[in-house]
């Protein structure tokens, strides 16, 4: 694998500066896990769908260090979620609660995968959690990060797959992914991970157009969407998100990250099964503001 490492003027300044002062700082910490510890993550979603605010969800997950053979990692459940739309709140915590137990490592030799998609209600909780673990793991170079090498763009493209074969029937991703240093003291990193369309298509596309130009860049998403009876809605378009990460540097934990992801996409609305035919095609914006927080 080739990694291409591009420096950039007024961040290279910056930590050229902090060597200057504090020359140890810097390098992104490798995840240290303690034997019996139990934690947990709030993780809170605003949506806006066209423009317009469609509503809010929060989520707890709770996260137990565990020992798989020789790679201790942690193990995730689901403990409670609330969604807020206008002045209805709706509390999902019996149905969150029904994910089963999973496990990730952020160690170099362990595994940030996504378990199988079972609950839809859970989906998006489940993958934004992943990706929000998978920006700073090793398999993406943040470790590799110091004042030094502040920026690093992975070669290999990622490839996702985010279908619950329940409601969304099918779902793929392509992106490139850059790694940035953004700053860094003794005690905090701050990680920036930049989600994005490749230069050139690099999906298996379900129709001829998907394959084709819709926006600025190639297109890098498409799914198909149960509709209503036996229709299917599919959408195709190019997403991009970025995620910034405060990391304690004593242990490798995140403290909280932020992700902004958007979606600028087209959809044929209660396609055919076989997806020849379809009611409508219109333009969908999906923007999602999200927050992930360690609880004390």
């Amino acid at each position: 694998m080739t990694i291409t490492v591009t420096l950039h003027g007024p961040v290279t300044l910056h930590l050229f500066l902090v060597l200057l002062c504090c020359p140890f700082i810097g390098t992104s910490q490798v995840r240290k896990y303690k034997p019996g510890d139990t934690y947990k993550y709030k993780l809170t979603t605003d949506v806006y769908r066209n423009d317009k605010y469609a509503g809010k969800t929060i989520s707890v997950s709770e996260h137990r260090v565990v020992q798989e053979g020789d790679v201790p990692g942690e193990e995730i459940k689901w403990l409670s979620k609330m969604t807020i739309n206008g002045k209805d709140t709706i509390r999902l915590d019996s149905i969150a609660q029904t994910v089963a137990p999973y496990r990730i490592s952020l160690l170099p030799e362990g595994k940030v995968l996504l378990p199988k998609l079972t609950i839809p209600q859970m989906v998006g909780e489940v993958t934004d959690l992943n990706t929000f673990f998978v920006a700073i793991a090793p398999a993406l170079n943040a470790d590799k990060l110091t004042s030094k090498n502040p920026v690093i763009t992975n070669a290999e493209w990622r490839q996702g797959n985010f279908a619950d074969s329940i409601f969304i029937l099918y779902g793929t991703d392509c992106i490139e992914v850059k790694q940035r240093l953004v700053s860094a003291t003794r005690q905090y990193n701050h990680i920036q991970t930049l989600f994005s369309p490749p230069d050139s298509f690099c999906l298996t596309p379900l129709i001829d157009t998907v394959a084709r130009k819709t926006y600025d860049f190639p297109n890098n998403f498409q799914m198909i969407q149960k509709g209503e009876g036996d229709k299917v809605n599919v959408f195709w378009g190019v997403e991009t998100f970025v995620i910034n990460t405060k990391i304690d540097n004593r242990n490798g934990a995140i403290l909280h990250a932020t992700m902004d992801n958007v979606l600028n996409l087209r959809m044929r609305y209660n396609s055919t099964p076989d997806l020849k035919s379809y009611a409508v095609e219109m333009p969908v914006t999906i923007k999602r503001s999200l927050r992930l927080e360690l609880l004390r």
